[in-house]
């Protein structure tokens, strides 16, 4: 991560139609009340938040914008589905990939060297 790393927006395509993302559930039926309820952070989740605070202090790019953008891009039946940091570390992988500091395959085998160290 260093300062000669080329720099590509993560804007997205302005000309494009909107389209309703998963987050917007505005007018959809059955979709019950909001739940106003803050859970207790779990270590996970901490770890999640500190690691998005360091790494916009690194990429000025890796803001919250460009997080709740990559969010809203995530499946429907995944984004339904996961908690609400596990969305921020999805998103978070995806801009990091976008921004070049990682490819899939690097994320792949690191996460293949650590399942393989505790399943020992």
């Amino acid at each position: 991560m260093s300062d000669n790393t080329p720099r590509k927006p993560l804007t997205p395509d302005r000309s494009a139609p909107v389209e309703r993302t998963v987050a917007d559930l505005g007018g959809l039926d059955d979709v019950g009340p909001v739940v106003r309820d803050e859970p207790e952070l779990t270590l996970k989740d901490k770890r999640i938040d500190a690691m998005s605070m360091l790494l916009r202090q690194v990429d000025d790019r890796l803001t919250s914008d460009t997080s709740r953008r990559a969010q809203e891009e995530l499946d429907e039946a995944i984004y339904d589905t996961i908690y609400y940091y596990d969305r921020w570390l999805l998103a978070l992988r995806k801009n990091l990939i976008n921004l070049g500091y990682l490819t899939e395959a690097e994320i792949e085998a690191k996460l293949a060297e650590v399942k393989a160290r505790y399943s020992e």
